[in-house]
């Protein structure tokens, strides 16, 4: 239903509206009340105080439903009374309404009734039962209770008009629930703002994530910026307003080997660079990088080695550089192979079968897999003995180029077993087999 107040209608100071149960129902101690005497109890208080009673069922100003005509009623009341001694979903609608316009209201309930702490602390309903004394009691205290409404001076509410039906509000939002095709995030400035994004809302620039809960950009506690686009009454929360998708342009403009025009836009380990003038953006790899001496705002040459619309990235690299990594680590930030050196464990992964190794002397962590551990400490690994900070001796048995990172090296180690008061005692260890773990990486 739509909630319309006539306009120019005044509010009749005399009436009194209740909203409550009707006929007889069960009690909150269990017997059987009619709450038609309960009205006529009240109404006759009323009527003492020369106002008019009034229920939806005697409201002759409308010929629609219950509702409608409860609507009606609580719209040109001067005072609404309520009752809440029964659980009632049309009841407790019409109290909503009767908050929302700022009514003047008296709230009772019979003794016992179920009625939510918050309304009960914010209203204070008057009590009662059946007993005679205890509904002498309500008669007395509803004058009071009318009497002191009447001369509240707080302005009742008018329903406006929704006049935003279609927009978009540039927002940083937090994820509040992650699902693998969707997120619901939250407004930082306006809590009150939420809405749904989906892998479609996501950044033409920004690759999809098969599952979004699983991504760092999107799990849950995340921070994202986008909008939120209102259309049709319905709100949701997009990084594609006001982006129109570059990548049939970018497919079509650039070609593998191509050389082109780029300006560097920021240095990390690496440089951003965004492709002119067509647009685009990339990434030249650290050692690179670094050969170049690369700064922001410097305009370089890059070769296109690949243009890849589903994975959304462009691989580039400099046009005059060697296309090679370095074949050798940089001298002093890697260990030898062979070396023999104490570390502290950074952290464990006991399903992939792992622990990293915080090497002293080197910030670069160490990887000892499983197979290269001692029986006993892999044990104690698995039984949660190990954890971050744990001293151990290891052997540099292998490093590599690093399969994940241009111009980084892997750090293979081997765990060596030294004598007891350095190897975890069986006390502190609980067994759990010899099983392999699923998923363990290559030693």
């Amino acid at each position: 239903m739509k909630l319309r107040r006539e306009s120019g209608r005044a509010v009749d100071e005399d009436l009194v509206f209740f909203l409550m149960p009707y006929g007889k129902k069960k009690a909150p101690d269990g017997y059987d009340f009619d709450f038609n005497v309960v009205y006529q109890e009240l109404a006759e208080v009323v009527t003492g105080m020369g106002m008019r009673p009034e229920r939806a069922d005697e409201n002759e100003g409308t010929a629609t439903g219950p509702l409608d005509a409860a609507w009606d009623g609580v719209d040109r009341a001067g005072i609404v009374v309520v009752d809440l001694s029964v659980p009632s979903t049309s009841v407790a609608m019409e109290l909503g309404w009767a908050m929302c316009l700022h009514k003047r209201m008296v709230v009772v309930m019979y003794e016992g009734a179920d009625v939510p702490t918050n309304v009960v602390g914010r209203l204070r309903p008057i009590q009662y039962t059946r007993e005679l004394e205890k509904l002498r009691k309500l008669r007395t205290e509803l004058r009071v209770g009318i009497e002191a409404a009447r001369l509240s001076n707080e302005p009742e509410m008018d329903l406006l008009e929704r006049s935003i039906t279609s927009g978009a509000f540039e927002a940083t939002a937090r994820v509040e629930i992650a699902y693998p095709d969707r997120i619901f995030v939250r407004d930082v400035q306006d809590p009150l703002r939420a809405a749904e994004m989906r892998r479609e809302d996501v950044s033409y620039w920004d690759m999809v994530p098969e599952d979004m809960s699983a991504s760092k950009n999107y799990r849950q506690g995340a921070y994202i910026n986008g909008f939120f686009v209102i259309e049709q009454g319905r709100v949701t929360f997009s990084q594609r307003h006001r982006e129109v998708n570059p990548w049939p342009r970018l497919v079509a403009t650039y070609q593998p080997h191509q050389i082109c025009t780029a300006r560097v836009t920021k240095v990390r380990s690496g440089a951003f660079v965004e492709l002119l003038p067509e647009g685009g953006k990339s990434f030249i790899p650290p050692y690179q990088a670094r050969a170049a001496n690369l700064a922001e705002g410097d305009e370089i040459q890059v070769r296109i080695l690949k243009v890849d619309p589903q994975q959304r990235r462009i691989d580039v690299d400099l046009a005059e550089a060697p296309k090679a990594s370095p074949t050798e680590p940089p001298v002093g930030e890697y260990p030898a192979e062979g070396d023999q050196l104490s570390g502290a464990v950074f952290d464990t992964n006991v399903e992939r079968g792992y622990v990293r190794v915080r090497l002293d002397g080197y910030s670069r962590l160490g990887l000892l897999h499983y197979s290269k551990m001692s029986p006993l400490f892999w044990d104690a690994v698995r039984s949660g003995v190990v954890t971050s900070g744990f001293e151990v001796k290891v052997k540099v048995s292998q490093v590599s180029p690093s399969r994940r990172r241009v111009a980084q090296w892997d750090i293979a180690l081997e765990h060596v077993v030294e004598p007891a008061d350095t190897e975890p005692s069986s006390e502190q260890m609980v067994t759990t087999g010899d099983e392999s773990p699923e998923g363990a990486p290559a030693p």
